[in-house]
């Protein structure tokens, strides 16, 4: 058996490939590519396919025998970018990233709209976004009503990929919370927000659960894959951030699953969750019937430092900044508040804004980055806490991205978090959860314990310092935050 694992990711769309152990065999991916003109960030969902079908054909030419083998495509990724599906199967109009920001004043509309407690109850968002498809499908109602009225489909992006490669119209359960009309305790799309925007039942797919088999690919995609002895098969996955909780073995209690890339991104698996409208911590179906995961992300992630090595550190690469602040230590520096794209959990502060606070003569760029750095850790530490106090037990961090690459980095959330952080050797740990989902619901796999237990990857683990200046510069983060702009 081999398992063919798609990430439709916002920045690359990839393709690993597993065998039935989950070794890793092949990895393609090529750049995600957009339309953009100001707040529009379109794309063309048949060349996500075209893409999607290249890179499996890539990772097939890395094996001699992939004909003796059947093969199964297992789809994770993204889940609010929005596909229009007409009656001919084709796309109405371009498809709209959730990137796509024109929808805010459709949103705030949304939020006046509907009691902000019961929203949050019905469908798991404690904030009304133009980045849900909700948003932008009273935009169209608004400006392009003809191509609403004749949409057969509202799809996201991982349910059209899954139309296309099947026939098979179904919406994945543990992408509908990200929608703004689906209402994730009772498992049913939200009548009252689908007549805000102009939906009508029909248009929405059927419920699917995660990590099962929705069938044959058609005739004419299989014609264009790699032989395959019995064929290719689609499994429906999960989001992306659970999929990755699979890969990591962290879809499990008491561990935060930290997705440390552009954005900073959290997930947790919650027993014995019951609904608290004071909470603002986004929740979804899990995996699992019955499942609740907990779910909150950042905007000012990895993006924050990117931002600062690109702007003052010209020249610079990740690793020479890696090297440099390993070798010296950075305990008198600046506080940096990493607010640079507004609003972050668990405070939704509207006016904050990125600042570096107690600057002197005395400190230099490296200084400044160590700040940086330490301003993101701060702001993971903000969000584990939240986790906590809503009674939750939070024993550890698995880290995976682009961030957990940096050892200077993990060690520096470890010891602001007071928690170890655990990082996995998996670099592909999205795609190898959703290869192991694939391979259980087919019967080569028993259990996730059993998919955690297959080549499982090696972990670096960061166990936190015992410094006192590191719990007084928390101190000092929180107190620059509430002086500045509340909390």
């Amino acid at each position: 058996m081999l398992v063919y694992a798609v990430d439709l990711g916002t920045t690359n769309t990839k393709v690993v490939l597993f065998d039935e152990r989950l070794r890793r065999l092949a990895v393609a991916s090529a750049p995600a590519a957009y339309d953009r003109d100001g707040p529009r960030v379109e794309f063309d969902p048949q060349q996500l396919v075209e893409t999607v079908l290249d890179l499996i054909s890539t990772c097939a030419a890395t094996q001699p025998d992939t004909h003796a083998h059947d093969a199964i495509i297992a789809i994770t990724g993204q889940a609010e970018s929005l596909v229009l599906v007409g009656a001919d199967g084709q796309a109405v109009r371009p498809a709209m990233s959730w990137l796509d920001s024109r929808a805010v004043e459709e949103a705030k509309e949304l939020a006046d709209a509907f009691d902000p407690a019961r929203a949050f109850r019905v469908t798991g968002e404690p904030e009304s976004s133009a980045a849900w498809p909700a948003a932008k499908l009273r935009w169209l109602a608004r400006y392009e009503p003809d191509s609403l009225a004749s949409t057969r489909s509202i799809l996201m992006v991982k349910d059209d990929l899954i139309r296309r490669l099947t026939g098979q119209v179904v919406g994945e359960l543990t992408t509908r919370g990200f929608t703004y009309f689906f209402d994730v305790q009772e498992g049913h799309y939200w009548q009252p927000m689908l007549d805000m925007c102009s939906i009508d039942t029909g248009q929405l797919p059927d419920i699917c659960a995660a990590g099962r088999d929705v069938g044959r690919v058609l005739t004419e995609i299989e014609r264009r894959l790699p032989p395959s002895s019995g064929g290719y098969r689609v499994n429906s996955g999960a989001l992306d951030h659970f999929c990755a909780m699979v890969g990591t073995g962290s879809y499990r209690q008491g561990a935060v699953s930290e997705s440390a890339g552009t954005v900073l991104s959290l997930s947790l698996l919650a027993s014995d969750w019951k609904f608290n409208a004071a909470s603002k911590i986004s929740f979804h179906a899990g995996i699992n019937p019955g499942d609740t995961v907990l779910f909150t992300c950042a905007d000012s992630g990895g993006v924050v430092l990117e931002w600062f090595r690109r702007e003052l550190l010209p020249g610079m690469s990740y690793q020479e900044l890696e090297d440099a602040l390993a070798e010296r230590s950075f305990s008198d520096g600046p506080i940096f508040l990493p607010y640079l794209t507004g609003v972050n959990p668990p405070d939704f502060l509207p006016s904050a804004r990125g600042a570096f606070l107690g600057l002197e003569l005395r400190h230099d760029r490296l200084d400044m980055a160590y700040s940086v750095q330490e301003g993101v850790a701060h702001l993971l530490r903000r969000n584990v806490d939240y986790f906590a106090s809503s009674g939750l037990p939070v024993r550890e961090v698995v880290s995976t991205g682009g961030g957990a690459a940096s050892a200077h980095w993990s060690q520096l959330k470890s010891d602001v978090c007071g928690l170890d952080v655990v990082v996995p050797g998996e670099q592909e740990a999205t795609c190898r959860g959703a290869a192991a989902l694939a391979l259980m619901d087919s019967g080569h796999l028993g259990s996730l314990d059993e998919a955690g237990s297959l080549n499982s990857p090696e972990v670096c683990r960061y166990r936190p310092a015992k410094d006192s200046s590191i719990p007084q510069r928390y101190e000092a983060f929180d107190a620059y935050l509430t002086l500045l702009y509340g909390s």
